[in-house]
C-alpha cells in the first residue's frame, strides 16, 4: 500500500512500507523518493511512494458470455475499466485485461511480446496469486498468465478493485 499524498510522513511509516532495519537512515529510502534528488532528502518527497511494482485500480464489470460470467476489465469484451492501463513492470505497455471467468480461472494479459519475469505476485483485492503458479503463454503481439481454481477477487459491479503487483 502507498504513503499518504499529504500530512506527516514518519520514519516508521517509511520502514513499514519498504522494509529496513534501526537505526534507521535516510540513505536507505532515497531510491523510493516520488520527487526530489541528490543528498538533502525531505519527507514530503515520499508523498504517494510504494514499495510495489506497480498499483492498478479496476472499475469492475461483467459480461455473460460463451456460458459463463466474465468479471473485471477487459476491453476485448467490453467489461469494466482501469486507472492508467499501462504496466509499469513492462515499460508502459498496455494492460489488456485482468479478468475472472466464471470457470474458476483468473487472466492477466499485456499487449506484446513480454517475459515470464518482472514481477512474484499479483494481488487482485484480497486474492493474491504467484506469477510461477500461472501458465505463461506469449504469442507475440500478447502475454498472458493464466491461474485455475480461483474465486471471483472482485467486489461487485460499478466497484473499484486494486490490483497491485509486486
Amino acid at each position: 500500500m502507498a504513503l499518504q499524498t499529504s500530512g506527516a510522513i514518519s520514519f516508521a511509516n517509511l520502514q513499514s512500507e519498504f522494509g529496513g532495519s534501526h537505526p534507521i537512515t535516510m540513505g536507505e529510502y532515497a531510491s523510493f523518493r516520488v520527487s526530489g534528488s541528490g543528498n538533502t532528502i525531505s519527507m514530503n518527497q515520499f508523498y504517494g511512494a510504494s514499495a510495489s511494482l506497480d498499483t492498478q485500480t479496476v472499475t469492475v464489470g461483467s459480461k455473460f458470455q460463451y456460458y459463463q460470467t466474465w468479471r473485471g476489465y477487459w476491453p476485448q469484451i467490453s467489461i469494466g475499466s482501469i486507472s492508467d492501463g499501462t504496466s509499469n513492470i513492462y515499460g508502459g505497455a498496455s494492460i489488456s485485461g485482468i479478468v475472472w471467468a466464471s470457470t474458476s480461472r483468473l487472466f492477466f494479459y499485456v499487449s506484446g511480446s513480454r517475459s515470464n519475469s518482472g514481477w512474484s505476485t499479483m494481488q487482485v483485492g484480497s486474492t493474491t496469486v504467484n506469477r510461477t503458479s500461472g501458465s505463461y503463454s506469449n504469442s507475440g503481439s500478447l502475454t498472458y498468465w493464466l491461474w485455475t481454481s480461483v474465486s471471483d477477487p472482485f467486489s461487485s459491479n460499478g466497484t473499484n478493485t486494486t490490483v497491485v503487483f509486486n
